[in-house]
């Protein structure tokens, strides 16, 4: 394949990827760091884009190498590694926080933006409000990997301030989102309080911690069941929560809004994998969609189940 035909589906699949109304040469500019005529010389055919800038437009507009070459692999998709660094976890959490933080901040004003999840364990929008439930979180996945070696105890664990102000400019910025979906696992509150009992059998938690954490959890419930009655956020946008009654082995997420679609899978506990890859996208979508099938909605409407429920998830906190 010549590099004019190159050239040309790069052009095309470019301008498949960008939102109407946008302007291509203006979005090239900013991502390549080009002049203007630099830029349209490329898209005039006059100059073939080098492989450098391709690689970065392909990162940058989520677009794949082999859209561009022209070859179509129904099973591949691209996806963004976020993962904690081993060499400097703290850092690299705070980091990969802000980014979701500023994400979220450009889609409060989307009126169409909607994010939808299927998870199996407390959704970070909720646990990171919590001093106590947001360290637990991150102490377990320290001590799980042993490259991490820097704490043993969940008291040595210090979280420093510009994170725990990161960890709740999160929790607030993805409740401006317009329309949130939610589908919990039902044993979303039995699976972290198994976590928490286990940790304190090998006495790596005080009981007077378990006992922070216990009434961190019972705060969350009063606050998440008072959330799931208006069917809104104190922001005013809307929430719908939904109780699967089939278990799901992982934490699905999908984004939309006017211009932008994203996937992601929680893996790692606290990493994840992103993809803007339309057909995984799609998958997702319909994914977790399916799930809802399985699913009772029990913000707003289903005050029997929404209050069975939350009942017993406070009776498996009071046990713990």
């Amino acid at each position: 394949m010549n590099a004019d035909v190159l050239n040309t589906n790069l052009i095309e699949v470019m301008k498949n990827k960008i939102p109407d109304g946008v302007n291509l040469a203006n979005t090239l500019m900013d991502i390549l760091y080009i002049g203007k005529e630099a830029v349209y010389r490329r898209l005039r055919g006059e100059v073939p884009f080098t492989l450098n800038e391709a690689s970065i437009i392909s990162k940058k507009l989520g677009v794949s190498l082999d859209q561009i070459v022209g070859i179509s692999y129904t099973n591949n998709a691209m996806f963004d590694l976020n993962l904690i660094h081993y060499s400097d976890p703290i850092k690299t959490y705070y980091t990969m926080l802000g980014h979701y933080v500023k994400l979220f901040e450009s889609l409060s004003d989307d009126p169409s933006a909607e994010v939808s999840t299927a998870s199996n364990m407390i959704p970070q929008t909720y646990y990171l409000q919590y001093e106590n439930l947001s360290k637990f979180r991150l102490f377990k996945w320290m001590y799980q990997n042993e490259k991490v070696n820097c704490v043993k105890y969940f008291s040595e664990l210090n979280i420093p301030d510009e994170l725990k102000q990161t960890q709740k400019a999160f929790a607030e910025a993805t409740q401006h989102i317009q329309t949130t979906h939610y589908i919990w696992d039902s044993m979303i509150f039995y699976y972290l309080v198994n976590d928490i009992k286990y940790f304190a059998s090998i006495h790596l938690i005080t009981e007077d911690e378990v006992t922070k954490l216990q009434d961190e959890l019972l705060r969350l419930l009063n606050d998440l069941e008072d959330i799931a009655s208006r069917g809104k956020f104190d922001t005013g946008k809307d929430i719908c929560i939904y109780i699967s009654n089939i278990n799901f082995e992982a934490t699905y997420g999908y984004m939309e809004t006017s211009n932008m679609e994203m996937s992601l899978i929680r893996i790692f506990s606290i990493d994840s994998i992103t993809s803007k890859d339309k057909e995984m996208c799609r998958h997702m979508k319909d994914w977790i969609l399916s799930l809802r099938k399985f699913s009772t909605m029990i913000s707003e409407s289903g005050e029997m189940q929404r209050i069975q429920f939350f009942k017993k998830q406070r009776e498996i906190v009071e046990n713990m």
